[in-house]
């Protein structure tokens, strides 16, 4: 099957030889790549299930890439759902999902679970709004509640920027800042480093739970964009002020707006895009989540990350690599089809992932993605063709 790259300009032979040399675990000077590079990042399972329901989903998904053994009783785990604004699923992660994953976290007997985000202000401030009212409103407050009824588990919902008490329980002193500024040495395009929510360095084990869905701006958002919301406002206004495109969040509702057409012009298209993608991608050097489960129950196909058009894919992908995890969340929203500059780039030449395969957060080819399905039928075969 031929599969559409990105063409941006001119290919030249060099760049081809080059990719066909990484390919062949060969360095673009045609040496040998050291053994520490060839190990550096190993192969990644993905686990790709439909079940009876969500939540039977989500457990067939983490059985598939070896389960949650990886949390030792009595650790805490913090949980990082999407709770972008007050919207429900797929604004934000289904209550269903999140109460799929406390359960299986409760299972492995940890002292204690924190479900945290930071809903995102479009003012940039940080006193609104609160991210505990916003996970109130899409019931993930209900699907807390739920968990300690169903199986006494230990859990909490905290917004990251209320976060004080969580520390002072793990140990930490009551005037902690609630933000770490970090430079990781590959971040190269933030000179200043950046600000993290200080409780993701306290807990033994971060749970990514974000919605597979298209992006306005970034193209797509799923585990790596996910990090936004473990990010300080400051942090935030610095990357979206580095996007050239309309900024416009009522931009996407419009049936006329660019959202609708995307541009036709794919190199300006990755040019506008890449320095905020570029930006994304490298807050996720601050630290690894343990596992990344993709909520695909309801996803955005246009538009997003708060309105858009919608379908109902109901699918879970579950990985401990966040590109192998990514890719595979595109490669479902271009089986069912999606917006024309996802459809028409290969998931690797996405200017996200390929900025996320150049800094080293996880596998760099479609040969070391290892795609373990449970429940697909006829479907995987679609996306393992868009996974090319």
């Amino acid at each position: 099957m031929h599969s559409h790259h990105c063409n941006t300009g001119r290919r030249d032979f060099l760049k081809t030889a080059g990719a066909v040399a990484a390919g062949l675990g060969l360095s673009p000077n045609f040496g040998w790549t050291t053994s520490a590079e060839a190990k550096a990042i190993p192969p990644a399972d993905v686990g790709i299930a439909r079940g009876s329901n969500m939540e039977d989903a989500v457990r067939k998904a983490v059985k598939l890439v070896g389960g949650m053994g990886f949390i030792k009783e009595g650790q805490t785990v913090l949980i990082k759902p999407n709770v972008t604004g007050a919207l429900k699923s797929p604004t934000t992660t289904n209550p269903e999902v999140l109460y799929a994953t406390i359960k299986l976290v409760a299972e492995r007997g940890p002292k204690r679970i924190i479900v945290a985000d930071r809903s995102f202000s479009p003012q940039f401030v940080t006193t609104s709004p609160k991210t505990i009212d916003v996970m109130k409103r899409v019931g993930h407050v209900d699907a807390v509640n739920q968990a300690i009824h169903d199986v006494k588990a230990p859990v909490v919902a905290v917004g990251l920027e209320d976060a004080t008490p969580e520390l002072e329980l793990l140990g930490k002193k009551s005037d902690t800042p609630l933000w770490r500024r970090i430079k990781p040495e590959k971040a190269a395009n933030w000179p200043n480093g950046f600000e993290l929510a200080e409780l993701l360095f306290a807990v033994d084990h971060i749970i990514n739970v974000p919605v597979i869905k298209t992006h306005f701006q970034a193209w797509f958002t799923m585990s790596m964009k996910a990090f936004v919301g473990m990010s300080h406002h400051r942090t935030r206004r610095e990357f979206h002020n580095s996007y050239a495109g309309s900024n416009d969040l009522f931009d996407q509702k419009r049936t006329s707006s660019r959202r609708r057409g995307v541009k036709h012009d794919l190199a300006t298209e990755v040019a506008e895009v890449s320095p905020l993608v570029n930006r994304i991608a490298e807050l996720n050097l601050g630290l690894t989540p343990s596992l990344n489960i993709l909520d695909g129950s309801t996803c955005f196909v246009f538009g997003g990350p708060s309105n858009g058009d919608t379908a109902q894919p109901k699918v879970i992908v579950a990985s401990r690599d966040r590109i192998a995890a990514d890719v595979t969340g595109v490669a479902v929203l271009k089986s069912i089809g999606t917006e024309e500059r996802l459809q028409k780039c290969s998931v690797w030449e996405t200017p996200f992932v390929k900025h996320a395969v150049k800094i080293g957060l996880g596998i760099d080819s479609v040969k070391k993605l290892n795609l373990k399905p449970d429940g697909m039928d006829a479907d995987i075969e679609k996306i393992r063709q868009m996974l090319v």
